[in-house]
């Protein structure tokens, strides 16, 4: 790891994976996993995260329901998720949602690249916009569902990852990476 935050962000990796694993069932909790991976300059997408944080938090919703990486920089991790969930670097920054009840149905919601919101919702940039944007329909949604109730993203805007696990997701992240750091070192010795 050469950056600092590549050794932010695999710890914070640790963290999550640790509290997925404490992680009760989701049947009489809080009704969505978010994963965030964003990158530094994308500042509107920072702010989503933020939004989506603070209606987590309200709801007392855990460390394993919620979780960014990349504002510091495209990290190792950042690469492996992407890599582990079937997407890449151009389709960041985004967002991957799923109902706690059944976190392999996975929607990756594209956010904003740019520095603010400002335009974010409206596709025409005069503020003329007639829609929610697709991370926006799904904040509202997950705010409408009580704990305990099977959050619906059928028609969210959004790209299903089949395959996906939210729940999963961080284990085979670290796998990847230390069958990566194990043929480093075999090629290394050898």
């Amino acid at each position: 790891m050469s950056h600092h935050y590549d050794a932010h962000d695999h710890d914070k990796l640790l963290r999550w994976r640790d509290d997925l694993r404490a992680r009760t069932s989701d049947g009489e909790g809080f009704p969505a996993l978010a994963l965030f991976l964003v990158k530094p300059q994308a500042a509107g997408a920072h702010e989503i995260f933020r939004r989506y944080r603070a209606e987590f938090e309200q709801r007392d919703a855990t460390f394993a329901h919620l979780v960014i990486f990349g504002m510091h920089g495209i990290s190792a991790t950042v690469r492996g998720l992407l890599e582990q969930a079937g997407l890449c670097e151009t389709d960041l920054p985004v967002m991957m949602l799923a109902p706690a009840a059944d976190p392999s149905s996975v929607i990756a919601v594209s956010l904003p690249a740019g520095e603010s919101l400002e335009g974010g919702d409206d596709p025409n940039g005069d503020g003329a916009c007639d829609y929610l944007a697709p991370w926006q329909d799904a904040l509202d949604r997950v705010r409408i569902t009580k704990d305990g109730r099977i959050l619906r993203l059928m028609g969210v805007q959004g790209r299903r990852l089949d395959g996906a696990d939210l729940t999963r997701l961080a284990e085979a992240t670290l796998a990847t990476a230390a069958q990566e750091i194990t043929g480093l070192a075999n090629a290394t010795a050898g």
